[in-house]
């Protein structure tokens, strides 16, 4: 079950960097020349398609009422955060992601990261308990609880 939970969301995870790396760079005028940004105006339709019905999977709450379980809600959060971070770290060595969008990205990433604790949970309150209730369930993102319920600083 983990491993496959695992090769899953490296999946989606690589699917949303696809597509907000493609994103950037269409918005971009001029880009490095050594970045390997894929351009998705290059992919077949249905690879894009496929891109676009993953990345839309991870920004939607797929189980809503799961009773809070701190445990399981502060795991399933840190291991989706550091999942993002690795995919990231990836794309930028393998020259898909500019140092500076990847730093850009990471640096609120590890400050949720060193926020995600079985304490905070616990004492949670608002839309931050909402949060933890919502990655309380397996078959929900850490981005999709996060843009449903913004994690307060």
């Amino acid at each position: 079950m983990r491993k496959a939970r695992t090769r899953s969301a490296q999946v989606a995870a690589l699917a949303l960097c696809l597509v907000l790396v493609g994103q950037h760079a269409s918005a971009q005028d001029s880009r490095d020349a050594d970045t390997r940004a894929p351009q998705l105006d290059a992919l077949s339709p249905e690879v894009k398609q496929e891109i676009n019905q993953l990345a839309q999977g991870l920004t939607r709450v797929q189980q809503e009422d799961v009773p809070l379980a701190c445990g399981k809600a502060v795991e399933n959060a840190r291991w989706g955060v550091e999942t993002m971070l690795e995919v990231g770290e990836r794309n930028m060595q393998g020259g898909y992601l500019a140092r500076a969008d990847y730093e850009a990205t990471a640096k609120p990433l590890n400050a949720l990261l060193a926020q995600l604790t079985l304490a905070d949970c616990e004492s949670a309150t608002g839309t931050r308990r909402d949060f933890y209730q919502c990655m309380s369930s397996d078959y929900n993102h850490v981005y999709a609880c996060g843009k449903a319920h913004p994690f307060e600083h």
